[in-house]
């Protein structure tokens, strides 16, 4: 799946009454990160020590702007509709901060991008916004789909991959299963 998309399941049952969001602390934003290979074993033990002094509260705020930002672009693809102008340039504006930062570094055999720093508290939101901006400039971008489980209130978007291109749940496992045993359900009680 893609990053981006990944991101922005960090909330559970999104359009219900009862979403979780996963991202309460900056602890947790780094635990994600990491998880996802953003972050190193060092990164994240920097970072995890200024998170314990309480410094990171507003980065946790801008991962979830730009988090938010996001869903709205790929929801509104995902139903057809034209991303959201403000959330367009509230992505643009990750990717610009994340390319000033840029630079080329040399290693062993050649040279690769990089950051100019070793370490920055936000430094993983650069990889999600940039994972955004591939997404939408890509021939994938018509394959994004939000889960067809609205009665319940998923929310959950993916890429589908599917040779038929008709995936509807975010997994079968869940969404799947609890859709078409409710419509079961439903007939049978119709059927009674």
């Amino acid at each position: 799946m893609e990053l981006c998309l990944d991101f922005t399941g960090t909330v559970d049952w999104r359009t219900s009454n009862h979403a979780k969001d996963m991202l309460d602390t900056y602890s947790a934003l780094l635990s994600w990160s990491s998880n996802k290979g953003l972050l190193d074993r060092k990164q994240v033990d920097v970072l995890g020590r200024a998170a314990a002094r309480g410094e990171m509260a507003s980065v946790l705020t801008e991962a979830v702007r730009l988090r938010e930002a996001i869903y709205r672009i790929f929801s509104a693809i995902a139903h057809k509709k034209r991303a959201p102008p403000g959330d367009l340039d509230t992505l643009n504006e990750y990717l610009a901060r994340s390319l000033s930062r840029m630079v080329v570094k040399e290693t062993g055999g050649g040279y690769e991008w990089g950051l100019s720093c070793d370490v920055a508290p936000d430094m993983m939101l650069y990889q999600i916004a940039e994972s955004a901006a591939m997404l939408l400039t890509s021939d994938d971008l018509t394959r994004v789909r939000e889960c067809a489980n609205e009665e319940e209130g998923c929310g959950s978007l993916f890429l589908d991959c599917s040779k038929s291109q008709t995936r509807r749940w975010c997994s079968m496992e869940s969404c799947g299963n609890r859709a078409k045993s409710r419509a079961f359900y439903d007939r049978h009680l119709r059927a009674a």
